[in-house]
């Protein structure tokens, strides 16, 4: 059995003639750029997320990227969380931002606001890591009056006290890159909003810092979503809730089949008042496991497991002029050696899980001898 991290083969098959008329379709009405299938997503997914914009980008990095250029973070301090995909300090430092990182909450992977003790920061970015819904309102405790970026790139449909990610701080950022919960055929980002000026400045920062074709009022970029992708992503977002349940089922069946595992630490479960998405499930080995090992031994099995995130922030070679390496993460550092994620997709089945959960058994049985 060939088990991969996330189906997307299976997905396309099961879909083909849908997509294949939105594709033809989209494609006969030369509207290629910032056309009214984009137009249509935007509304939509603003609706779904329960805020007033939504703001078709080139990709989650563009979004993060944009929404704090629109802040106009140049020289200043954004905190963000060290267990990471780099966009998210990538992005800061694009905005011209000072990158300053925190350590983690062991229970559940999201940021650790008490953990960090330094300068003051003008904004924060916390991520809504693997799907788990960050609670805001803790950072906005701890720091104030400090406007709050989600980066929602993983958390489609994750929601918190009947609110949807990406509708609690000032603004959020979305990915739709092929493998996440609400998947374009390619590269896709969007920012959310309910605040207009912002809405407003990204809106010109895509599309080349102007409103009107050729009138330009600032330095902006180019960065639209797509026309074809959009139109995709519009029919998937019908799809979103349902796909997600059955996500939220598949995990639950891992729960069940690892529950009495001793060699291993399982996702947090849904916050009280909350639902994650579980665009990824990500288990934690006990210390005395080869992690790297373990992941090899599944992919040999023909089991797509894999590692997010294998290095942090603060160990990255990118920003070793930080000197980050000084500074203490031992929550995300420790995380990092012994993470990995198992397939989980709307398209695995029971049996799959099955198959999945007795080969890491049997994995850890044979590390353990």
């Amino acid at each position: 059995m060939n088990v991969p991290l996330v189906n997307l083969r299976r997905n396309f098959q099961r879909h083909q003639a849908d997509y294949n008329r939105i594709l033809t379709e989209t494609a006969a009405s030369c509207q290629f750029v910032m056309g009214d299938a984009m137009r249509r997503f935007e509304e939509h997914f603003a609706a779904y997320l329960g805020v007033r914009h939504v703001l078709g980008v080139g990709s989650g990095t563009d979004a993060l990227t944009l929404l704090l250029k629109a802040h106009n973070v140049r020289g200043k301090r954004v905190l963000t969380q060290n267990n990471t995909f780099i966009a998210t300090a990538l992005a800061i430092a694009n905005a011209g931002g000072i990158i300053t990182l925190c350590d983690t909450d062991p229970d559940n992977s999201q940021i650790a606001p008490e953990s960090y003790t330094g300068e003051e920061v003008a904004a924060v970015l916390p991520v809504h890591l693997y799907g788990y819904p960050m609670d805001v309102e803790k950072l906005r405790r701890r720091f104030g009056n400090v406007p709050v970026f989600e980066d929602a790139c993983q958390a489609h449909g994750s929601s918190l006290q009947g609110r949807r990610c990406g509708s609690f701080g000032k603004a959020a950022a979305f990915s739709f890159y092929p493998g996440k919960n609400l998947g374009a055929f390619g590269d896709g980002g969007a920012v959310a909003t309910d605040d207009d000026a912002l809405a407003e400045e990204i809106r010109s920062l895509r599309n080349w810092g102007g409103k009107v074709k050729y009138i330009h009022d600032r330095e902006g970029g180019n960065s639209r979503l797509d026309t074809l992708q959009a139109a995709i992503l519009d029919y998937k977002l019908g799809y979103l809730d349902q796909w997600n349940a059955i996500r939220h089922e598949r995990a639950a069946q891992y729960r069940r089949n690892l529950a009495d595992c001793a060699d291993l630490t399982l996702p947090a479960p849904d916050p009280e008042g909350g639902v994650q998405n579980y665009h990824l499930f990500v288990v934690r080995l006990a210390p005395q496991f080869n992690r790297d090992e373990v992941v090899a031994e599944l992919n040999r099995r023909g089991i797509g497991a894999g590692i997010h995130y294998p290095l942090p922030v603060n160990r990255q070679k990118v920003y070793e002029k930080y000197d980050f390496a000084r500074m203490s993460f031992p929550v995300s550092e420790e995380a990092a050696r012994r993470i990995l994620s198992l397939p989980l997709c709307p398209e695995i089945t029971p049996e799959e899980v099955d198959f999945v959960s007795e080969n890491l058994r049997s994995v850890l049985a044979e590390q353990a001898r």
